[in-house]
């Protein structure tokens, strides 16, 4: 009965995948009163280039994580269903039974000599967990990539468990998704503070990775894995950031600096706190300000990055960092659903020609624009892959099948390794064998349905793949109001 098991596609590069998810103590708490979060522990899944002579020690890792039956139930209650119809489907055999194309805690391989593994930080947006961008993260880890995935606990997910490491025993308390009216100034507000927890939780997981070298102890487990940090590259302004929809935006704001939208609660306090602009809900006290904002702040301040990663980048929320100059380079690759909807569109046009900065300021280096078809905003996840027929009727994407997902989603991981290779970020394709290192993988070039990493030239203006549009960066982009846009 195997079949009737919703499935992903094997991880397209030359590496086999290992994975280990870990919950720590937060070394650096913080608590978010306005929107009833703190920053207590930090999660995360690890994905990584995994020893060829320890792959039959591991198993694959479940796409839901622990309480699986409560994660399923809360996904599709996040989609907008009835609880009843959550329960229904969680209880459904062999759908909560779903695998990653990984192996859970084996040994790192060892890279290339004179090569270090770069590391690559992935946010992933409301709706999203840290296993939700599975394809995605793992096939730039058969690439030669460490990715690092955060489950955010900042109300984003559809649901997450916090463990109380205090506590006697395995003690761990709830936090569900807040839904909120997006055109609302309240909600601009608490998505603000959002993005400061994201931001917070990212740069502690780079700290306690990079600078300590933490054992990576997996959850429920007692030895940790095997794991040489000494073939990392630990210099944490070589981390690539990445993220999807909102995660995008969080990548950005903490490349830009997320004091910068934070400052802008100083303007609107009076404003929001003094009127209910939607009349649906009440403006926490707690969202005031009581003291400068310190731009020195290590978990405010803007951090280096060679690249960005922006797939469908939900600009909205860093609406107010649009004048701050974007100068790194970036890929964003948009789907359907997120190119037709113009008031983002208007400012990711912004964000990557920074048209919206004074008069006078360069572009960022090496900024490339793209569009995936057929595709809903769901592509860029695990989601269109694993239930293709629901993403077809749920998000009107009539030609979503398995086979497109795999192409769409093949496309934006080759997009992305040219990018990196286009930045001096090493990465590893089918064709270079080394023996003892490398599987070996079909290597038929398929522009049609590219589910390996064969094609080059994705990044130029002429290229004929399937599916794949470059588009223009324009620079001459009025922007609407986006409180009107009921997106």
């Amino acid at each position: 009965m195997r079949f009737l098991i919703p499935h992903l596609p094997p991880y397209p590069g030359p590496f086999p995948v290992g994975s280990v998810e870990v919950e720590i103590p937060a070394p650096w708490p913080a608590v978010y009163d306005a929107i009833d979060t703190a920053v207590e522990t930090l999660q995360f899944r690890i994905f990584y280039p995994a020893d060829a002579q320890n792959l039959s020690k591991g198993k694959n890792p479940y796409w839901f994580p622990e309480d699986r039956r409560e994660y399923l139930k809360s996904f599709v209650t996040f989609l907008g269903k009835s609880s009843t119809l959550a329960s229904c489907l969680s209880r459904i055999p062999f759908v909560p039974d779903v695998t990653l194309p990984c192996l859970s805690n084996v040994p790192l391989l060892e890279p290339p000599k004179n090569h270090k593994w770069p590391v690559v930080m992935f946010s992933h947006g409301l709706g999203g967990t840290r296993n939700a961008y599975s394809q995605f993260c793992g096939s730039l880890a058969s690439h030669g990539h460490i990715v690092v995935a955060p489950e955010h606990r900042d109300r984003s997910a559809p649901v997450t468990y916090v463990r109380d490491f205090l506590a006697e025993g395995f003690v761990r308390k709830e936090i569900k998704y807040r839904r909120m009216m997006e055109v609302s100034e309240t909600a601009r507000l608490l998505r603000t503070y959002q993005l400061v927890q994201r931001v917070r939780e990212i740069v502690s997981i780079v700290k306690v990775l990079l600078e300590e070298n933490i054992d990576l102890l997996p959850m429920a487990e007692t030895q940790p894995v095997k794991f040489d940090w000494s073939s990392v590259d630990t210099r944490k302004e070589m981390v690539v950031y990445a993220g999807h929809s909102f995660g995008a935006a969080t990548s950005v704001a903490l490349v830009k600096g997320v004091y910068h939208v934070l400052e802008f609660l100083y303007q609107l306090e009076s404003d929001v706190a003094s009127s209910n602009p939607t009349g649906n809900e009440e403006v926490p006290a707690s969202i005031r300000l009581d003291a400068p904002i310190d731009r020195t702040d290590e978990f405010l301040r803007p951090h280096s990055t060679p690249a960005l990663l922006l797939l469908d980048p939900w600009c909205i929320p860093i609406y107010q960092a649009m004048g701050i100059p974007l100068t790194v380079p970036a890929v964003a690759i948009m789907s359907q659903a997120f190119h037709a909807w113009s008031s983002n569109m208007s400012l990711v046009y912004q964000l990557l020609s920074n048209s919206g900065c004074v008069s006078g300021t360069a572009p960022p280096p090496k900024v490339h624009l793209f569009l995936t078809k057929p595709s809903a905003h769901h592509s860029q996840s695990d989601f269109a892959l694993l239930f293709p027929t629901l993403t077809k009727y749920a998000f009107k994407v009539p030609e979503c099948t398995f086979e497109t997902q795999t192409a769409v989603m093949a496309m934006n991981v080759t997009g992305c390794v040219e990018f990196l290779r286009e930045n001096d970020i090493r990465s590893f394709d089918v064709t270079e064998e080394r023996e003892g290192l490398v599987k070996t993988l079909s290597k038929e070039k398929d522009e049609s349905c590219p589910t390996t990493f064969m094609s080059q030239g994705y990044l130029v203006a002429d290229n004929k793949v399937k599916g794949w549009s470059r588009l223009d960066v324009k620079d001459d982009i009025t922007v609407v109001d986006i409180l009107a846009d009921n997106r």
